[in-house]
C-alpha cells in the first residue's frame, strides 16, 4: 500500500465511477483499475462493487476511505507547514472581532503588522460575538477574538485571560457604589444584545441559576448605540470597564463590578480545527497574544 494508490483510491470513491476519477486524476482507467486490483489484493477484501452507473463502496472500502483520507489531509499539512517554515511571512488573513475587542485592538494591530510583517495583508471584519463565531466555523474569518467558546465543537481556543463584567447606568441613576449584586439586575431597565449573542445568553445562563428574569427593555447588536442608550438615560448595560472608559473619563455613565455572582467571560484566540494554520496565521497569534493582556 503506498500514497498513490491510497490517492487515487479516495479519488474513484469521491467520483463514483473509474471514468470520472481518470479524467480528474488525470491517469487511465486501465491504471486506476490495476491500483485498486493491487489494493484489494494486499488487503484480502473487496473494496468496490462495479455497477451500471460506476462504483459502490463496501464496509472495508468505506473505513479504508475514512483512514485514507485523514492520511492525505496529514499529508498535505506537513506539506504547508515545511514550506511555511522556509517561507518568509506572507499571505492573506482574515480576523474577526466583536466590538468591544475592535476598539481596543484593530489599529494598532494593523499598524504593527504594516511594520513587522510587510508580506501579510490582514482584513479585520468587526460583528457581534455571536456572527463572528458563525463566520469563523463557516471559514469566512481565518482567525477570531471571542469570549467563551472553548469547548466548542471544531474550534481551537488560545486563551487570553478573564475579564470581570459592569453594571453601566447613567449618571442620574444615583449608583454611588462599587459594586452592584446580580439580585439587582431583574429590577434595572436593560439594554442588551439580541438572544443570540454572547453576552446575552451569559446573563441570561446566570439569571436562570439565579431564579430571576431579567427586564431588557431594548435589543440593540451595536456597542455604540448600547452606550449612547445608556448615556440618554433608557436604561443600563453590561460590558468589560475599559469599554467605557471614555465615557467613564466624560462623566457620562457610571460602573459597578456585578458581584453574588461575579459575572466573568474568557477571552480567547480561536480558529478552526479543522484547517491548519499558515506561518501568516501563526504570526498573527503571535502578536494578537502579545497586545490583548488583561486591561489595568
Amino acid at each position: 500500500m503506498n500514497l498513490l494508490q491510497l490517492k487515487y483510491f479516495v479519488g474513484i470513491a469521491h467520483h463514483g465511477s473509474f471514468a470520472s476519477a481518470a479524467r480528474a486524476l488525470f491517469v487511465t482507467q486501465p491504471s486506476l483499475s490495476q491500483h485498486v486490483k493491487n489494493l484489494e489484493n494486499e488487503l484480502g477484501v473487496a473494496l468496490l462493487q462495479r455497477n451500471a452507473r460506476g462504483v459502490r463502496l463496501t464496509d472495508e472500502g468505506r473505513e479504508l476511505v475514512h483512514h485514507a483520507t485523514a492520511i492525505l489531509e496529514r499529508l498535505e499539512a506537513a506539506r504547508t507547514a515545511i514550506r511555511d517554515a522556509s517561507a518568509a511571512v506572507v499571505g492573506s488573513v482574515t480576523l474577526g472581532v466583536p466590538p468591544t475587542i475592535s476598539e481596543l485592538v484593530t489599529v494598532p494591530l494593523i499598524l504593527r503588522v504594516r511594520e513587522e510583517l510587510p508580506g501579510v495583508s490582514l482584513k479585520v471584519v468587526e460583528g457581534m460575538s455571536g456572527y463572528v463565531l458563525n463566520w469563523l466555523q463557516e471559514g469566512r474569518v481565518d482567525l477570531a477574538v471571542l469570549y467563551d467558546v472553548q469547548g466548542t465543537q471544531g474550534i481551537t481556543t488560545i486563551e487570553l485571560y478573564q475579564e470581570d463584567l459592569y453594571l453601566i447606568s447613567p449618571v442620574g441613576e444615583g449608583r454611588r457604589r462599587k459594586t452592584a449584586s446580580f439580585a439587582e439586575l431583574p429590577g434595572t431597565t436593560l439594554v442588551l444584545p439580541g438572544e443570540h449573542q454572547g453576552l446575552r445568553m451569559l446573563l441570561e445562563t446566570l439569571a436562570q441559576q439565579q431564579h430571576v428574569d431579567l427586564q431588557v427593555q431594548v435589543e440593540v447588536d451595536a456597542l455604540s448605540q448600547m452606550r449612547a442608550l445608556v448615556e440618554a438615560g433608557v436604561g443600563c448595560t453590561v460590558l468589560p470597564l475599559w469599554a467605557v472608559k471614555e465615557a467613564l473619563a466624560h462623566g457620562t455613565v457610571r460602573a459597578q463590578r456585578i458581584v453574588a455572582p461575579a459575572v466573568q467571560r474568557t477571552m480567547s484566540i480561536a480558529y478552526s480545527s479543522e484547517r491548519p494554520l499558515g506561518k501568516a496565521e501563526r504570526a498573527l497569534i503571535e502578536r494578537l497574544q502579545e497586545q490583548l493582556k488583561a486591561p489595568r
